[in-house]
């Protein structure tokens, strides 16, 4: 054997030997606890880069690049306004494609924002300040929520197309619900004002006020317990290989 035909077979093998790279993409990683009246509380885990936003409710810091441990996802295209709701348990993919509201709403809203006091002595968040705010629909109070202006506006971003995505969707569905069960909190913020608790600014805490409105009753709520910024894998966005059902 000649040494150049030595020199291409090491070159070879010296390939073969060099663990593989892995790609990786910056991301921002929220954590949040989650509560719901009458199902206590979950964490939730979202991973948002520029071309997508992940959501998980069982993933922990300790355990975020182990994909084996959960049972489903929800993976947003932020590049083709795409939502994929995957149950691995199933072994189904639900897609919900971008459609516009071209509907009028069943009942009338009447939308307002409060923005009320907050104390002065606060903490910052990252060097910016909070504010506190309230969405009524109808003068029924319907969110109460913390915000941080200037705070991850991509983030914010990629909720407010995530949250436009899904009130097509929301839509779609009004007209197979009967007149007298439409309610004028979930009717603004699930189809007609999907990004109204993200006007001002990233929400660090938002509550979803119950059928009485009454400030002390809590639906639901969603308190930011910390952030990050880490490179992730590109694998990590991957469909798994089962079965799409289109939705739209």
């Amino acid at each position: 054997m000649n040494n150049k035909n030595k020199l291409i077979i090491s070159s070879l093998l010296l390939l073969f030997l060099m663990p593989l790279v892995s790609y990786a993409t910056p991301a921002t990683i929220l954590y949040f606890s989650e509560y719901e009246q009458g199902s206590g509380e979950i964490s939730i885990t979202m991973t948002i880069t520029d071309t997508h936003l992940r959501i998980d409710d069982r993933l922990t810091k300790s355990n975020h690049q182990n994909k084996d441990d959960n049972t489903g996802f929800v993976l947003y295209d932020r590049k083709n306004k795409v939502i994929y709701s995957i149950s691995s348990e199933e072994k189904q993919i639900i897609k919900i494609n971008q459609v516009a509201v071209t509907i009028p709403s069943p009942i009338e809203l009447n939308l307002k924002k409060l923005s009320l006091k907050i104390d002065k002595n606060a903490p910052l968040i990252k060097g910016k300040n909070t504010q506190h705010h309230q969405i009524f629909v109808n003068d029924k109070l319907c969110t109460n929520m913390i915000t941080v202006p200037g705070l991850m506006p991509d983030a914010v971003m990629a909720l407010q197309h995530f949250n436009q995505v899904l009130a097509g969707q929301q839509a779609e569905t009004l007209r197979y619900i009967p007149g007298d069960l439409h309610e004028a909190c979930d009717l603004a913020k699930h189809s007609f004002y999907p990004t109204s608790h993200l006007e001002n600014g990233f929400p660090m805490m938002i509550q979803t006020i119950g059928e009485s409105g009454k400030i002390e009753d809590v639906k639901r709520a969603r308190m930011l317990l910390d952030f990050k910024q880490q490179d992730v894998a590109d694998d990590y966005f991957n469909l798994p290989d089962y079965d799409v059902v289109n939705i739209n």
